[in-house]
């Protein structure tokens, strides 16, 4: 037979049990109200900037706060013209429109207008590399996708400072999302100014992006 708990063991595991949940809803809170204090901070500290993300180092850990884009969908059948023969790809079609994350990248940036045009990518990181050899390495890992995977690469590589690494990663995605957006348009059709304006507008009725500020602990 299975050997039971004693009524008096049941007892001190339930009182034991009862002080964890307490415990547990305690920090809970501390760790929201604390969560709510860094957000207040951060919005403080990027408002009137282009800057998205902060670090916050304590002794023990770091938090990243950045604001995290949800793309919402309006009119999903405008998709179609915005995407051209790239639909498939980027797309997916169930009850409801899926939109892969390259595609929420493209379309946040172009919905706040935060793109930069008369620029590339090499162009951008040709400002601050060494030599033909170093560009040539940033280019395979410096794409504007990852902000903080670009920061910490143009650190490694151009041997810039973390706020000249900042800038540069705010302006390559800039970059980036312009250079994509082109190239999708020519997949499915000529580039022009009249067909890049129309698809911008199109883009402007058929979703809406909320920026939602996070907190992130890192070691």
């Amino acid at each position: 037979m299975r050997n039971m708990l004693k009524p008096e063991e049941i007892a001190v595991k339930v009182d034991r049990m009862a002080v964890i949940k307490k415990q547990m809803a305690a920090l809970r809170s501390e760790s929201e109200t604390i969560e709510a204090e860094l957000l207040k901070q951060f919005e403080a500290d990027v408002e009137n900037t282009k800057y998205r993300t902060v670090k916050y180092s304590g002794e023990t850990a770091n938090v990243n706060a950045t604001y995290a884009d949800t793309v919402k969908l309006i009119y999903p059948s405008v998709l179609k013209t915005i995407f051209g023969m790239a639909y498939s790809d980027l797309v997916t079609e169930e009850i409801k429109y899926t939109l892969s994350s390259n595609a929420k990248r493209l379309l946040a940036a172009l919905y706040k207008k935060e793109y930069m045009r008369e620029m590339t990518v090499e162009r951008c990181l040709s400002q601050i590399a060494p030599d033909d050899k170093t560009l040539k390495v940033m280019l395979k890992k410096v794409k504007g996708k990852s902000f903080e995977g670009d920061k910490k690469n143009l650190v490694k590589i151009a041997k810039v400072n973390e706020d000249v690494a900042s800038d540069y990663a705010y302006i390559i995605a800039e970059v980036a999302a312009w250079e994509d957006f082109k190239k999708l348009l020519s997949v499915s059709g000529e580039v022009t100014d009249e067909r890049i304006a129309k698809v911008l507008e199109y883009i402007n009725s058929a979703i809406t992006v909320e920026e939602t500020p996070k907190i992130t602990i890192t070691e």
